[in-house]
């Protein structure tokens, strides 16, 4: 195996930095390594987390751009942008170890769903992907025009910023990546974005994520809530005598692992720009120590509460329009008045609400969570209220329909109501392609598809 006894001077010396400030980085990484409990709470250690935290991210600046110029990349140099290794004595040497076999079993997810940051970024670079929004749910494109009104920028450089690569990568470190990095991880006060073996709970080998595992574990949520990542859009075909049919869509979102050890995950952004029928953001940390099954039926929630505020807009939780949100904050708002909830359960919602700090959309996921988790099995943990407003709205798929719950008398009222309604959609949908291929057209693949969802 290489020697990696020296990889953060290598790291530093490739980053371009000086010969004084390599020296004094150097040496607070080596100070930081041989703290008993880099955790600890006292001054000193507090301003050195800080000192290198600000130090991580102009590093990773450096390298990263610095590798779009080509020519050799040291394995430590890759190992930083993948996983934040940058010091043998910090991460331990078994643990470097791993992170270099991992490193160099790296490659690009066949279906372009996941992506290492290191990746992501590339894509970012090269305007194939755009930067993600930042903590103020601002977009790059948004920005640049807020500094054009402002008269920072002239309408010329606005432009120019557009498919300005640096720029654009500039954006993505300075805000989704800071505040993304720390959110994963569970020691958000100290945090310190360089790997250390100190931070870790299990083996870090146990803990790594195959872009395999991901596809599986979220083909199995998908699996249970098949309409999960389904947008309705409009399609128009006049040539095959079809001006204009709502279909649904499936849009599968971006999965960007972060370089970082971290037990939780986050729904960064529900889609992408102004556009709906455009691919959410979904951070996960690349070494992850819960169950991962957990965390993104989490995420899942997360998403499909903040899309359906972001297609209702204003009204999310006016219940004069009807949506997943205006019902369930309904529900919350009235359960003590319900009569069909029993004491108990209203004294359990109003648990919850207290273990969730009163807050709709934690409840919403709490809710989600036990659904998929329980409810889709047979194991029955909800009352009747919140049952219905979730099997309306996130319908289990046929094979769980027809499986686990099909006779279970707390569900058969409600399948049978949602067949009814599915099998009129498909009446409905037959009669529009029945004129297409009596005309003698194929059905067009957008259709197909929408059919396959109406059957699932």
């Amino acid at each position: 195996m290489p020697d990696f006894s020296n990889s953060c001077a290598t790291i530093l010396t490739y980053a371009g930095l000086s010969d004084e400030n390599k020296n004094k980085i150097s040496k607070k990484i080596k100070d930081f390594a041989a703290m008993s409990d880099q955790g600890a709470s006292d001054d000193a250690a507090r301003r050195l987390r800080k000192e290198l935290t600000s130090y991580y991210y102009d590093i990773y600046k450096f390298c990263f751009f610095k590798t779009l110029a080509g020519g050799e990349i040291p394995d430590e140099v890759m190992m930083f942008l993948y996983f934040g290794y940058i010091d043998e004595q910090l991460a331990g040497a078994e643990n470097t170890q791993i992170i270099y076999q991992a490193t160099k079993s790296m490659g690009l997810d066949p279906q372009m769903r996941v992506f290492t940051f290191y990746d992501w970024l590339r894509l970012i670079y090269n305007c194939k992907k755009d930067p993600s929004v930042n903590d103020f749910s601002t977009d790059y494109i948004t920005t640049l025009r807020k500094q054009k009104k402002d008269g920072e920028i002239t309408e010329q450089q606005e432009r120019e910023a557009l498919v300005d690569g640096k720029k654009r990568v500039t954006f993505e470190i300075d805000n989704m990546f800071k505040s993304a990095n720390k959110m994963l991880t569970s020691r958000v006060t100290t945090f310190v974005p360089f790997f250390s073996e100190q931070t870790l709970t299990r083996p870090l080998d146990k803990s790594f994520l195959s872009l395999d595992i991901i596809h599986k574990t979220l083909n199995v949520i998908k699996g249970i809530d098949f309409s999960l990542f389904f947008r309705q859009t409009v399609y128009t075909a006049p040539e095959l005598g079809l001006d204009k049919a709502f279909i649904q869509v499936e849009v599968l979102p971006d999965i960007i692992l972060m370089p970082v050890v971290g037990t939780r995950a986050a729904m960064w952004q529900e889609i992408t720009g102004a556009k709906r029928t455009t691919p959410g953001r979904f951070i996960l940390p690349i070494a992850q120590e819960e169950d991962l099954t957990t965390v993104m039926i989490k995420m899942c929630a997360e998403f499909r509460w903040e899309l359906c505020k972001r297609i209702q807009g204003a009204r999310w939780n006016d219940l004069s329009e009807r949506s997943l949100t205006s019902d369930y904050v309904d529900y919350i708002d009235t359960y003590r008045k319900n009569k069909e909830l029993s004491t108990e359960a209203k004294e359990r919602i109003k648990s919850a609400m207290a273990k969730h700090r009163n807050s709709y959309k934690e409840m919403f996921v709490a809710d989600y969570a036990t659904y998929i988790q329980y409810e889709s099995s047979g194991a029955l943990r909800h009352n009747k209220v919140v049952r219905f407003i979730l099997f309306n709205y996130c319908p289990f798929s046929k094979i769980i329909r027809e499986g686990a719950i099909a006779t279970n008398p707390q569900y058969t009222q409600l399948i049978e109501r949602y067949n009814h309604k599915a099998a009129h959609e498909i009446h409905l949908f037959g009669i529009a392609t029945g004129r297409i291929e009596k005309a003698g057209h194929p059905i067009p693949a957008e259709l197909l598809a929408h059919k396959a969802y109406l059957e699932a």
